[in-house]
């Protein structure tokens, strides 16, 4: 399950900040928790397109993400949601091409981390609005979130 610790802090702290500044997002779900943390992963995203960008910023959006994900599925294990290994497929895409971004030798540039960011914007818009509204559908009819 998610643990708060000094990476998270990290974030919370850094999306504090950021959102004096932040775009307006849209809400992206009914249930309060997954709503949160999907609105705090795109403050996150839009961070790592800032042209001051942290050099640890992709190492805190991969463990913030990996954090969102262990609460999705210890939910989806716990409710026996029927889609859960279609879903964990998905999780372990994004698992799969954060691990790539952030192993590539590649300079992390500004035009590099603009470029990562727009890319996972994308995928993360996509699976919040796709297969992530089915999870949530199923959590709400199950009145256990």
């Amino acid at each position: 399950m998610a643990v708060i610790d000094d990476k998270l802090i990290q974030v919370v702290a850094l999306i504090s900040i950021s959102r004096q500044t932040r775009r307006t997002m849209r809400k992206t779900s009914e249930i309060i928790w997954q709503d949160t943390q999907h609105q705090v992963l795109f403050d996150i995203l839009d961070l790592v397109g800032q042209p001051d960008a942290r050099p640890d910023m992709l190492q805190l959006l991969r463990h913030y993400t990996e954090n969102h994900f262990a609460i999705e599925e210890a939910y989806m294990n716990e409710l026996a949601y029927p889609g859960t290994e279609e879903h964990i497929r998905a999780h372990n895409q994004f698992r799969e091409e954060m691990d790539k971004m952030i192993a590539e030798n590649q300079e992390q540039d500004e035009l590099f981390m603009q470029i990562v960011s727009r890319f996972l914007t994308e995928w993360l818009t996509r699976h919040v609005f796709g297969i992530d509204k089915r999870l949530e559908e199923f959590i709400l009819s199950s009145k256990r979130h």
